[in-house]
């Protein structure tokens, strides 16, 4: 008896031993890379004690204002696609990307009593946390590689030097939520092919959900994946041979009614997003071709990291010097990536392509097309002199007109560039020495750090100034800013537009009172309320309230942080 009970205690041991600690440190390493990775992400601020953030007080505040409108949305206090901005336009929502998730995300923070610029900076991590944890899911369940080089990846696209350079936009952290779109899409098609009906429903719902989502969050990264997604998809086709496909066709008629459901779902998900941002984009007329061309990278962009990265800044001056004299060290086209990485994708697309005797596995596959997509897209977006094949893309594809700066696909490609090339790393671990592979990781890592510090908002001055706008006078309907705050940043020309558009933006969310001032990539007709200090700026604001209806229109001077009662 005592015998029995001895093994089975030994036994258990042997289990605990065998299975359970192994995953338990396995999760003890998961969690603290996704921790150490995000706080590197976050060093400037957690060192500073978040008294400056990411951003500057012009892009970032727009960006905190519509936060704040979701906040005010959630407590009953403003409608869902009318800011308290542009008064009295309608939809004036559609005149910027919509943050809804972020915003969901702030006003967790914003309830408990977090102040509106540090929410920001939180939402942001909570982003960037998402992004790692879905980034690992993908590349276990969808790429399936081992949990080493998919925490390897998950620490390479969450500290990813492109992203890292373009914090002043945070709209662009929503490239943290296409991992996950990945493992929702790649879910539905695996319930597909096996025929579990109730799977194709839950994966593809969800996915539904929030793509829809991601759209009227940030609309680049949302028409990225759609982008590549078709791409894809084409490709798969292409290479899947008739028996697969006959297959899977055999298989989209035995879940015709799922699929329909899906279909149906996806329309009625969308119309929030359609109904707001169709009309907005009929009335701008979008990008024009001449302004979206200037934005395309050229060849010399796939490894525009920036003068501060860590191993290749000086090369990078270097190349600017002797290539392209007088290109800015920064602009929107310093989206490139490091040099291993983008080597290693390029040995994984190779690898791929060559491995014809696996065209059968079904992963194997799906790599081969999301790799000639990534290429064959990446290809479309470049431009060499005056000519790009981007032309084709911005006439033919729908959405790509509303895509101005074409280079942030680059952010974008970080998920597939870094899955790819951990795929090939894992494919081809066991073939190299462990001294080389660990120079390999920790090359990795090292060429994704870049020592800029994309910091400029001053959090203590702004909630200072914030809070020094006493409550508005109760006969006042809407409020213009009379006279604009005295600090400077960019110059007279870009803060004559700015300065006082966003300051009137953030004032209205906070006190629920609504401003005919705002600024936005475009604008309601007829508006062209800047330049305060101009004489015709007043003539413009009593045209445009007597234009619209506002007839209890308030001044307020940011200079003076006094209000001027309507006549």
């Amino acid at each position: 008896m005592v015998a029995t009970k001895c093994r089975e205690f030994s036994d258990r041991g042997a289990v605990w031993r065998n299975a359970l600690l192994p995953r338990l440190l396995r999760a003890l390493a998961i969690s603290t890379v996704g921790a150490l990775s995000v706080i590197f992400f976050f060093r400037y601020q957690i060192a500073n004690g978040f008294t400056q953030l990411f951003g500057d007080r012009y892009d970032g505040v727009i960006e905190l204002s519509i936060l704040e409108h979701w906040y005010n949305v959630f407590r009953g206090l403003s409608h869902w696609s009318q800011t308290n901005y542009f008064y009295p336009v309608a939809g004036s929502l559609g005149y910027n990307d919509g943050y809804f998730i972020y915003g969901l995300i702030y006003a967790a923070f914003r309830t408990r009593g977090v102040d509106p610029f540090l929410s920001s900076e939180l939402v942001n991590i909570t982003v960037r946390l998402i992004g790692f944890a879905t980034f690992y899911i993908a590349c276990r369940r969808v790429i399936q590689v081992t949990w080493a080089y998919a925490l390897l990846g998950a620490l390479l696209f969450t500290i990813s030097n492109n992203i890292f350079i373009h914090m002043f936009h945070a709209q662009l952290l929503s490239v943290s939520f296409v991992p996950l779109l990945a493992v929702l899409a790649y879910g539905a098609f695996e319930s597909l092919s096996a025929e579990r009906w109730r799977g194709l429903l839950i994966w593809g719902a969800a996915f539904n959900l929030l793509f829809s989502a991601c759209l009227m969050t940030g609309f680049y990264m949302a028409w990225y994946f759609a982008f590549l997604a078709c791409a894809t998809l084409g490709t798969w086709i292409a290479m899947a041979g008739r028996q697969r496909l006959k297959t899977t066709f055999a298989a989209l008629r035995k879940k015709s009614v799922p699929l329909a459901i899906l279909l149906c779902a996806a329309v009625l998900a969308n119309i929030p997003f359609m109904s707001l941002y169709l009309p907005k984009a009929i009335e701008s007329g979008m990008h024009p071709y001449e302004v979206v061309f200037q934005y395309t990278p050229s060849v010399l962009d796939l490894v525009h990291v920036g003068d501060h990265n860590l191993l290749y800044g000086r090369l990078q001056v270097l190349i600017n010097e002797y290539l392209r004299p007088g290109f800015p060290a920064f602009s929107e086209r310093t989206t490139g990536f490091p040099l291993l990485v983008l080597f290693l994708f390029a040995c994984a697309v190779v690898s791929l392509w060559r491995q014809r005797h696996l065209q059968d596995s079904t992963v194997i596959l799906f790599l081969r097309a999301l790799a000639v997509a990534t290429v064959a897209t990446w290809v479309l977006t470049l431009h060499v002199g005056p000519m790009s094949p981007y032309y084709l893309v911005y006439h033919l594809v729908p959405g790509a007109q509303v895509v101005r700066v074409v280079a942030r696909y680059q952010i974008f490609l970080t998920a597939p560039v870094i899955a790819l090339a951990m795929f090939y790393l894992s494919q081809n671990a066991s073939r190299t020495t462990a001294p080389i592979l660990a120079i390999v990781c920790a090359f990795l890592i090292l060429e994704e750090i870049n020592i800029a510090s994309p910091l400029s908002l001053d959090r203590l001055h702004e909630l200072t100034r914030l809070k020094a706008v006493t409550s508005p006078p109760p006969e006042c309907e809407a409020f213009f800013v009379s006279a604009a705050r005295p600090e400077t940043l960019f110059g007279p020309v870009i803060d004559g537009i700015v300065s006082h558009n966003v300051d009137a933006m953030l004032i209205a969310e906070t006190t629920h009172l609504p401003t005919v001032n705002g600024t936005s990539t475009f604008v309601p007709p007829g508006w062209n309320l800047v330049n305060p200090e101009s004489r015709s700026y007043h003539e413009r604001v009593t045209a445009w309230a007597l234009q619209n209806g506002v007839r209890k229109l308030c001044g307020l001077d940011l200079k003076t942080m006094h209000w001027d009662l309507p006549p």
